[in-house]
């Protein structure tokens, strides 16, 4: 826990001993990226504790008020395509304000948001990426997963590659040394320093909400990560009308999202279920067991051929 906090700390280039709410809530948006409900509930528990025993030294600390113990996972929200259409829109008037404005992240959110949505990206996959990683000739990104600690290619397509290289051309004419050196971040502030998930959070919720897509609000989203889920299920629905087998479309998925095993991708496809019935409803296996050992099987059968 400790390790991790310091971690967040040291990328927001956060020095201060007394804890905001504002701190807090960046904080929790950050640990909560691709962990399940009862992990992030662990961790408030633990984050509490560690902010009063810095009020009882001396620290004035925000004391979140107290979470409940989950008793079922979380239902991440999946935009629609008509959504995604108005949160784009969005970012790119914040592209033309950015040229009036000092706040490099409003350069940033349009190419970033795209790249999200397109890769399936995590947040903080995304903004680890250096200039080194990109391949334009080649057409793929070289992204370092820190969750699975594994390596992976990720594929850029016509209408990303015409997004990012416009982006880095505006980015390098920053005055900041060394902005282009292979071993710097693509996504930059002002300073040079890479941008942090926390501010990104921020900023995307007033998409969200300029955008008028409902905002529950209380950590639930909609969240940057959403866009994972997102990217998902589009992806998913796009092979499947393309006449691919459902199945089929699993391992594939799995390699599209970095994950180690297509048994973490199922979950997938109660997601597209519910957002596409009549699409999934050709498919009667996956309605009647979709969590069954039946979908295991086929699920490894698939793998192994």
């Amino acid at each position: 826990f400790f390790h991790e906090l310091d971690i967040y700390f040291q990328q927001n280039s956060l020095t201060s001993t007394q804890i905001t709410k504002e701190m807090y809530d960046g904080w929790y948006e950050w640990a909560s990226v691709n962990r399940k409900r009862t992990t992030i509930h662990t961790k408030v528990l633990m984050m509490t504790a560690f902010l009063k025993y810095m009020c009882t030294v001396g620290n004035d600390c925000y004391i979140p008020y107290p979470h409940k113990n989950p008793s079922s996972d979380f239902i991440p929200y999946v935009f629609s395509h008509e959504e995604m259409e108005k949160v784009f829109k969005e970012c790119d008037k914040l592209r033309i304000t950015s040229q009036y404005h000092s706040h490099t992240i409003l350069m940033v959110l349009p190419s970033l948001i795209r790249l999200l949505y397109s890769t399936g990206l995590r947040i903080n996959e995304a903004l680890n990426i250096r200039n080194r990683d990109i391949h334009f000739e080649k057409h793929f990104i070289v992204v370092d997963s820190l969750k699975n600690h594994i390596q992976r290619l990720v594929p850029i397509n016509d209408s990303l590659e015409i997004v990012l290289r416009q982006y880095i051309s505006y980015r390098n004419r920053l005055s900041i040394p060394d902005i282009t050196a292979p071993n710097s971040y693509l996504f930059v502030s002002g300073t040079g320093k890479r941008v942090g998930s926390s501010t990104v959070s921020r900023w995307f919720h007033k998409i969200i909400i300029n955008a008028g897509i409902p905002y529950i609000g209380n950590h639930d989203g909609p969240r940057v990560h959403d866009l994972r889920h997102t990217a998902c299920v589009h992806t998913m629905v796009n092979m499947v009308r393309n006449g691919m087998d459902i199945y089929c479309t699993l391992p594939i998925l799995a390699t599209f999202m970095g994950h180690k095993n297509p048994i973490n991708t199922e979950h997938y496809l109660r997601l597209t279920q519910s957002m596409y019935p009549d699409l999934i409803s050709k498919f009667p296996d996956v309605t009647s067991s979709m969590y069954k050992d039946m979908c295991r099987t086929k699920t490894f059968n698939i793998i192994q051929e």
